[in-house]
């Protein structure tokens, strides 16, 4: 086996990378209180958040350079999610939230994330806006401004680590989950533009050398303020990726299961978001003595039932040439 990493293997690998990383979220959602080894693995679970930016990032940047038709970006982009995100979260207004039409069409939009009125999750809002302002990220990039842009990067992490240190917001206010992801998106795009100009892959190992010890300064402080734990997490997102490429590269069987996960991998998020909402909320008791089983279950459910779901909304012929 090849385990030597190239910039390629992220777009090669894009699919298994969305497969290990929702199974990830879905451990750190559900947890693992009985086995002690995933119960530690699946702590840090939020971290797959930042391997859905980042391949999104890239995923979004191959398709703007194929075309670059504006108008066809934007309504393609609208056509994967909002049908998606409508249907499912009828099931969710249905059960968690017993909301009217006006509620059910309001929430679902996305603008009560960003005014205060009625929404469900974070994820989708943050990557429809990131949908809109990738265009003229990568108009930047491909200018040649790759060092304004991670500039940019930088400063959104200093203002990241600011609000952290002053404890300005509390540990998981969802607009906040958007500001310190956003440098992992534009990571995906600058990945993208290296890969189509065959650049070195030595400066991927560099911002990997240049998080380890960012890294290493901030979490053992997520004791005096949670958010570090947070925000720590995301200076390893080129070593999270690396290792799961790498494990996509030893673990050669499991990848048609993976890519099948990863593909579906919004239907899954939402599903398992049902879920994760019914038990925070108490709707949704698990026992104890069979919690870690129960977990697995739910694991295993919400995946095939997003896989489902994708399968049937593909046959529909909305997710066609997206």
């Amino acid at each position: 086996m090849d385990k030597v990493f190239e910039l390629t293997d992220i777009s090669k690998y894009r699919s298994e990378l969305m497969g290990w990383a929702i199974v990830w979220i879905m451990m750190l959602h559900f947890t693992f209180n009985q086995i002690k080894p995933l119960g530690f693995i699946a702590q840090y679970g939020f971290a797959g958040v930042e391997i859905f930016m980042m391949v999104s990032g890239l995923g979004l940047y191959f398709a703007l350079d194929k075309n670059k038709d504006l108008r066809n970006y934007y309504k393609r982009r609208l056509i994967r999610i909002f049908p998606t995100y409508y249907f499912i979260g009828f099931f969710a207004s249905l059960f968690l939230f017993h909301d009217t039409l006006f509620s059910y069409l309001f929430r679902y939009s996305t603008i009560g994330f960003w005014i205060g009125g009625p929404s469900w999750e974070w994820y989708v809002p943050s990557i429809v806006a990131l949908y809109i302002i990738a265009p003229f990220i990568k108009e930047i990039i491909d200018k040649g401004q790759t060092t304004a842009i991670l500039i940019i990067c930088i400063f959104i992490i200093a203002i990241s680590y600011y609000i952290v240190s002053n404890d300005i917001v509390e540990a998981k206010e969802p607009h906040f989950f958007l500001l310190y992801r956003i440098p992992a998106f534009i990571l995906g795009m600058i990945c993208a533009h290296w890969i189509k100009n065959s650049t070195s892959t030595k400066y991927f190992y560099i911002i990997l050398l240049i998080g380890i010890p960012c890294f290493v300064i901030l979490f053992p402080r997520h004791h005096q303020i949670y958010n570090y734990k947070y925000l720590s997490l995301s200076f390893l997102l080129p070593a999270f990726t690396i290792s799961f490429i790498n494990l996509s590269k030893f673990l050669k069987p499991l990848n048609p299961i993976l890519a099948c996960i990863g593909k579906a991998s919004l239907e899954i998020y939402l599903i398992q978001a049902i879920f994760f909402n019914a038990i925070i909320s108490g709707q949704l008791e698990i026992s104890s003595a069979w919690h870690d089983a129960i977990t697995i279950a739910l694991i295993i459910t919400s995946s095939l039932i997003g896989i489902i779901v994708h399968k049937i909304i593909d046959m529909s012929g909305i997710l066609r040439k997206i």
